[in-house]
């Protein structure tokens, strides 16, 4: 009996290898242009660097990670998501001492999450993804819009969607969570296992249940929570993307599936891929470098 790949992986051969090529010799001259260095961390890290970045009551810690003990029993993890590991990187190395901001990006990272297969979605997939630390201005969000746009429009895809919403800031959403609370606290019985737990412990994630999305659509958003601050970032960025002439579409339902996120998240549509069309997705994290460690860096990617 031969042996076959593991669900949900893939084997890259000729022809498609050739277009692999294509695409990343694309995001190399581009990321160039757009003053981004290369940087590449290890397939596995620390468990608790993904359960303190990530979240631990995420989807992603909770259910998908591919997580095991080593010969020494440490508790290691295949990393299942880009930028906590880039935070990692960029605090070990000192990259934090050298001139601000800095710009980084990893291509053709492996990704892993144990998740159900199905199209679109592997156990094992590939990102590339972009970084950004050291500065605030939502200047510097719209930048990151505007590669991945550019990046997608030289590869021909043209039916795409930008949306955006803003997360706020943790003095935004200590008001919002008590909302939502107050929103879903006469419905708690009739949601899933899931959003039950997460009503104390991570409120804002029953706004992106799959399963109970009908409850979902009469929750409070967020956008009306802003604070001043978290405001004039969001118009800011949306005059940015003007004067850049790219349209977008605000859509309070997008809040990510990860804890690290602030003010900025978006998500770029491809409309002609069904119901996995989001190909990417990113925001702001400025609270994300201080919660592994190191001092307060604002952070975009």
């Amino acid at each position: 009996m031969t042996i076959s790949r593991p669900r949900g992986t893939n084997d890259l051969i000729s022809p498609d290898i050739e277009v692999w090529q294509y695409v990343e010799e694309l995001i190399r001259k581009l990321t160039a242009r757009y003053g981004y260095a290369e940087i590449r961390t290890p397939v596995f890290e620390h468990t608790e660097l993904f359960q303190r970045g990530v979240g631990e009551a995420t989807d992603i810690v909770e259910k998908e990670m591919y997580t095991f003990r080593d010969r020494a029993d440490r508790s290691l993890t295949l990393r299942p998501e880009g930028t906590a590991a880039v935070v990692r990187a960029y605090l070990e190395n000192k990259i934090n001492a050298q001139m601000q901001p800095s710009k980084l990006y990893y291509l053709s990272t492996p990704i892993f999450r144990y998740e159900r297969p199905q199209a679109g979605r592997y156990r094992q997939h590939h990102q590339f993804g972009v970084e950004a630390f050291g500065s605030q201005d939502p200047a510097l969000d719209a930048e990151i819009i505007s590669l991945a746009l550019e990046l997608l429009k030289e590869l021909q895809l043209d039916d795409l969607e930008l949306r955006l919403n803003s997360m706020g800031c943790p003095n935004c959403r200590t008001e919002y969570r008590e909302a939502v609370k107050e929103y879903y606290k006469p419905m708690l019985a009739e949601l899933c296992s899931d959003c039950q737990r997460r009503y104390e412990v991570n409120p804002l994630r029953l706004i992106d249940c799959k399963v109970d999305r009908e409850a979902a659509k009469g929750a409070p958003r967020l956008l009306d929570y802003l604070c001043d601050d978290c405001k004039t970032h969001f118009n800011d960025l949306k005059g940015y993307l003007d004067v850049l002439g790219i349209s977008y579409t605000v859509d309070p339902g997008i809040v990510r599936g990860l804890d690290y996120y602030t003010k900025t998240v978006f998500e770029i549509v491809y409309k002609g891929l069904g119901a996995q069309d989001t190909i990417v997705g990113g925001g702001r994290y400025d609270g994300l470098v201080e919660t592994l460690g190191g001092k307060s860096t604002a952070g975009v990617g």
